[in-house]
């Protein structure tokens, strides 16, 4: 207790940004599931980002670090310590475009959809089909994210990121890219800022592309609350082809459901747990790993169950 009183009169003193208490994660994340935080931060600058991780180091409080929560499930129990949200404030960006390049540089929480807007607006080509991922690009960084085999590592020019509380910045090449996968997933790294290299095209075939990526997700994606896709796809086939050849689609635990849309989508049907989530996840890879043996691995991160 002597300990989160030091925190919090430190974190009062020393830190400026939006503080909330005792907050309902649900409100934040997509899923809409979650339970009361303790802290929820909503840094808007790097130092304010800094002061906060350096005292909740000094204080060994756990800490979570989100950008958009669109592919986290967090469970329904008390969080005694604190979330950092980047979605909100820690989102601003500068593009710079000469010749035939853009260099557009953005902090990590801003989202995918905006920075693709802004590349849509200056002719510049390459976030056509990531612009409707829902997510942050420090998130999409993480999980290499990718849409009609185009992904976020494609572009990225270099990242600054905190490592055990220094500033560094690393090149594309040392995030280690891969299907769904990074570096970023095994480290404790903190993403700061991306550096996004994009390249001029004709208006209209950008603009063609980015309505055919916008059509795509209206017409295969459900509607209801979820995190997108819920495993990655394995070397035998699509996660959500595998789900609805086992005969899965439909199947509700409480107030979850997969969906009849799209096999690879947990919904939030009605007021669901991260337990019902969690219990239809063990029965998708029981079923799946019974049918083909294969053991799913999952997209979506967990915290705090």
């Amino acid at each position: 207790m002597g300990k989160m009183i030091g925190f919090q009169n430190e974190l009062i003193d020393l830190y400026h940004g939006e503080l909330k208490t005792d907050y309902d994660i649900k409100r934040l994340t997509t899923w809409k599931i979650g339970g009361i935080c303790k802290y929820v931060a909503f840094p808007d600058n790097e130092s304010d980002l800094l002061i906060i991780l350096k005292l909740l180091k000094k204080y060994n409080v756990k800490y979570y670090i989100i950008g958009k929560a669109s592919n986290i499930l967090f469970g329904d129990q008390y969080f005694s310590g604190m979330v950092i949200y980047l979605g909100k404030n820690f989102t601003r960006y500068d593009i710079k475009t000469e010749n035939d390049i853009g260099i557009i540089k953005v902090l990590s929480g801003q989202s995918l959809n905006k920075i693709g807007k802004i590349a849509k607006e200056n002719s510049l080509s390459g976030m056509e089909y990531l612009s409707f991922i829902p997510g942050s690009v420090g998130g999409a960084l993480i999980t290499n994210a990718e849409a009609h085999k185009k992904s976020i590592g494609d572009l990225v020019v270099e990242v600054k990121i905190v490592d055990n509380g220094e500033v560094k910045v690393i090149t594309k090449e040392q995030c280690g890219f891969k299907y769904r996968s990074s570096i970023f997933e095994k480290n404790d790294f903190v993403i700061i800022e991306v550096t996004l290299q994009l390249n001029r095209d004709q208006q209209e075939d950008i603009d063609k592309r980015y309505e055919e990526a916008k059509l795509f997700r209206m017409e295969k994606q459900p509607k209801m609350p979820s995190a997108g896709s819920v495993f990655k796809n394995p070397d035998i086939g699509p996660a959500g082809l595998l789900i609805d050849q086992a005969g899965l689609k439909g199947l509700k635990v409480g107030g979850a459901v997969i969906s009849m849309v799209h096999g690879n989508f947990i919904l939030n049907e009605e007021l669901a747990t991260s337990a019902d989530v969690i219990q239809l996840i063990n029965i998708i890879r029981n079923k799946i790993n019974d049918y083909y043996s294969v053991n799913l691995e999952l997209e979506i991160k967990i915290f705090n169950n």
